[in-house]
């Protein structure tokens, strides 16, 4: 006999440790509805193959699947993004990398924005949502990540001002492309520290010995054509060694951000 909503759910907590709201919500994704309706019809009914998929989520849950990844959803900056286990899960403090953008752009000229490594593509679809009169370029190693970043742009409406290139860093930029901005959240992670990650996709996560190789790269590329301004998401343990990188770049001025917790999470660069 089918379950009414409310036991359901708190079987499933009974079952495995996982937040109320969570459960609520995993329950509301199988059923295709707004949590507000479990709370008005905490005692409507449950047919068997949908608590069937509502038990396999929160166990998947309980064993530290991400919940976006089980939902397929996240939210960034006010829109909502498609994710799957081929992208890195958009972060809360990478918004203000998007803050930051907003601030140190014009927008009501026409500029172009090149965002590396766009994964999901969060980062260049909100650019584009808050920039109508900006292009973007965004790049990425992983084919898979690209088609997730051009459905992301599709449902935005915003995909016909990002052109989507595979490769990697800057070398997909063009010779006569100079985007005012470079934006990266490349990976960053430590070979030790990917341990505390273990379902988000690898080649997303790892930066190298010191988690720097592709930032060292990027940061490289940005002098070398000359783009004015940048903006990268960063480990906070690694200001250190990036001071000693970043006093030898020539012409530009950097300096370190911290994110909402007070820990350092950007390095910018200025062209002086």
């Amino acid at each position: 006999m089918p379950a009414p909503l409310k036991r359901t759910i708190e079987a499933a907590l009974r079952a495995a440790r996982i937040d109320l709201r969570e459960a609520r919500d995993l329950l509301a994704h199988v059923l295709r509805k707004p949590v507000s309706f479990l709370l008005a019809h905490p005692e409507a009914t449950l047919l068997a193959q949908r608590d069937t998929a509502f038990r396999a989520l929160v166990a998947k849950r309980t064993r530290g699947v991400p919940f976006a990844y089980l939902t397929g959803r996240k939210g960034f900056y006010g829109l909502d993004f498609t994710v799957t286990k081929d992208v890195l899960i958009p972060r809360p403090e990478t918004e203000q990398l998007v803050d930051w953008v907003l601030v140190h752009v014009d927008r009501k000229e026409g500029t172009t924005l090149a965002d590396v490594g766009t994964g999901s593509g969060c980062i260049a679809v909100t650019l584009a949502k808050y920039l109508p009169n900006a292009t973007l370029i965004a790049s990425d190693v992983s084919k898979k990540a690209l088609t997730i970043a051009r459905k992301n742009a599709r449902s935005h409406s915003v995909a016909e001002r990002i052109s989507f290139r595979h490769g990697s860093l800057l070398s997909v930029l063009k010779p006569s492309e100079q985007p005012t901005i470079t934006v990266a959240n490349l990976p960053y992670l430590t070979h030790e520290q990917l341990k505390n990650v273990p379902h988000e996709p690898r080649r997303a996560l790892h930066g190298g010995v010191r988690g720097l190789e592709l930032i060292e790269k990027l940061l490289t590329q940005i002098v070398e054509r000359q783009i004015a301004q940048a903006i990268l998401e960063i480990d906070p343990q690694q200001e250190r060694w990036l001071t000693g990188f970043t006093d030898q770049l020539p012409d530009y001025h950097y300096e370190f951000l911290p994110d909402l917790a007070g820990r350092t999470r950007f390095v910018t660069l200025k062209r002086t």
